[in-house]
């Protein structure tokens, strides 16, 4: 019930305009896929313009940690009981994505490689509190139609999505990150990537895509479309998510400069007391927020490595979806809330 409560609204934003056929398919992916490869690259610019790219490229990659140290988990799920020839070509995807059985060429363990040249933690959900909504959207819309094989062309579709469009997205993330750590970083997972899931796209619409639309017939066809669209709609949620939290970050400065404007303005809506060593888990607000210190310090959260102290006179905005968190350092602290 809550994942259908969560992803349902996907139905209402995406529409299956029809009637499809294999030709009509292909013509549509074909088109979505060639406008990602010949588009210039946000994650880029966002990282390597970034006041602190470092820092920058540490949230990108914590955004890529509850995925991508999962390994495929939810494709292993599709590969259960028997399905026949198509339970065998996913299974090929899969064995790629586990190295073939080597431990160190397993697309996670090139992964945690990678987080440890960057001076992060490798271990599974260390970032947890760090991962924004629309990050772990992703992982879990493949769990969500993953769990139910009713849901397996809806799956077929958006895995098509991703490991066509990863093949061409990894190149600017690893360009992203030699530019941003002058080379100290490997960059094999992306590389490796850009190289395999060439492959893996091509895999997914020849060896599963067609023969299934040639076998059960059209009517499979807007499952399909419907998981490649919304696996694309909530990419590009994702993006936007990341970039403004980048953003945010950068400007924190000034948001705590216009707190200080803003305060006394309007009524507070909340008034909070707690004591030394008490914590806000990491969370985010549906509205812009005037967050201000009345008494007492805390750290204020926003990044794993963006914490600020705030002292009795001091706040800042929070603008609404960005993840931040706090944690007293004072025998006693009072803060208020003040939606604006």
């Amino acid at each position: 019930m809550l994942e259908h409560y969560l992803y349902n609204w996907l139905k209402e934003e995406v529409h299956i305009n029809g009637p499809w056929c294999l030709e009509s398919f292909i013509a549509h992916t074909d088109k979505v896929l060639d406008d990602v490869a010949h588009s210039e690259s946000k994650l880029h610019e966002v990282l390597t313009t970034s006041r602190q790219p470092e820092r920058a490229a540490r949230f990108f990659m914590t955004q890529c940690a509850g995925d991508f140290l999962s390994e495929a988990s939810a494709m292993a799920r599709n590969v259960l009981g028997n399905s026949g020839v198509y339970t065998s070509e996913l299974f090929k995807i899969l064995i790629d994505e586990y190295g073939y059985g080597v431990d160190k060429k397993k697309h996670s363990t090139i992964f945690e490689d990678m987080l440890q040249d960057m001076g992060m933690s490798h271990h599974v959900h260390h970032y947890w509190q760090f991962y924004t909504p629309a990050s772990l959207s992703l992982t879990n819309y493949f769990h969500y139609v993953s769990a139910n094989h009713g849901e397996l062309f809806r799956y077929i579709g958006a895995m098509y999505y991703t490991e066509a469009t990863l093949a061409l997205t990894t190149k600017h993330q690893s360009r992203a990150i030699k530019t941003i750590f002058n080379g100290a970083v490997s960059t094999d997972y992306f590389d490796e990537h850009a190289h395999i899931d060439v492959h893996h796209g091509r895999m997914a619409l020849q060896r599963l895509i067609m023969p299934m639309i040639k076998q059960f017939g059209p009517q499979i066809i807007p499952d399909l479309i419907r998981g490649f669209e919304e696996f694309r709609l909530l990419q590009d949620i994702a993006d936007e998510e990341l970039y403004a939290h980048i953003q945010w970050h950068d400007e924190l400065d000034q948001h705590r400069a216009q707190a200080a404007a803003l305060q006394g303005q309007k009524p507070v809506d909340l008034r909070i007391t707690e004591t030394e060593l008490e914590l806000s888990v990491l969370h985010t607000h549906p509205n812009d927020e005037l967050f201000w210190v009345e008494s007492g310090e805390l750290e204020f959260v926003a990044s794993p490595e963006l914490t600020v102290r705030l002292k009795a006179g001091e706040g800042v905005v929070i603008p609404k979806g960005m993840l931040h968190g706090t944690r007293i350092c004072s025998p006693s602290c009072t803060y208020t809330v003040t939606a604006i």
